[in-house]
């Protein structure tokens, strides 16, 4: 397992020449974040403050813009033909998501909720999520990227912390396992999207399925009847 991840490392530095874009890149990327970033970084020899300010500046960079454009794309995505069930099933998952924080809550109650969710460092807790988060629960923008920069701000110093005192093989485990669970996550999101069905059109279902069986149940009343 150790070979196979120098042989990842050393194959992203050879296509993007420094470790510190490599640890940009993989901060930018979904999912994994600043989560897989750091313990990456610790994985090329950087010393820890390094680790720590390439992962989380790699995450936090991208927060302006998500929090202008993710929604307001996934609900683009609904509108079209194409990609409708992929925008319905991100819209879900993130509404589901923003529950967690009470949306009648004051505004100071919904900042430290956010950066709370995104401090966790586990996967789909992250900026991306926290992003959308804040954009479904309509927070003002500065109040929304003040809560996730500074949850990613905790996630990324636990991170550091935690791979600070592993050694350099338990920190490959760590590497391996946040992979596994990533992929697991992609696994299970597009499943989730290529099976989902809106609330509403789950109802008519049903509705369907009962106004069906009713006249089958109401002939053999009947029949039941007919022979007594």
């Amino acid at each position: 397992m150790d070979e196979i991840i120098s042989i990842i490392q050393n194959f992203l530095s050879d296509v993007f020449v420094y470790p510190q874009i490599v640890i940009i890149l993989i901060a930018i990327l979904p999912i994994v974040e600043a989560r897989l970033a750091i313990p990456m970084a610790f994985g090329y020899g950087l010393p820890w403050y390094e680790c720590w300010a390439w992962g989380f500046l790699g995450s936090s960079l991208i927060t302006p813009i998500l929090l202008l454009v993710l929604i307001p794309f996934i609900k683009w995505l609904s509108t079209t033909k194409l990609f409708k069930k992929i925008g319905d099933a991100l819209y879900s998952k993130f509404e589901n998501k923003s529950k967690q924080i009470d949306e009648k809550a004051s505004n100071a109650k919904k900042f430290w909720g956010l950066v709370l969710f995104v401090a966790i460092p586990l996967p789909l807790t992250g900026v991306w999520t926290g992003c959308a988060v804040a954009s479904i629960l309509k927070m003002k923008y500065p109040q929304a990227l003040g809560a996730v920069v500074l949850g990613n701000f905790i996630a990324s110093s636990i991170m550091t912390l935690l791979c600070a005192f592993l050694p350099e093989n338990i920190i490959n485990y760590v590497i391996t396992a946040i992979g596994i669970i990533a992929l697991i996550v992609v696994v299970i999101l597009l499943i989730k999207i290529f099976t989902y069905k809106k609330p509403e059109q789950a109802a008519l279902k049903s509705n369907a399925r009962t106004s069906v069986s009713s006249p089958n149940a109401f002939c053999t009343m009947h029949a039941t009847d007919g022979n007594t």
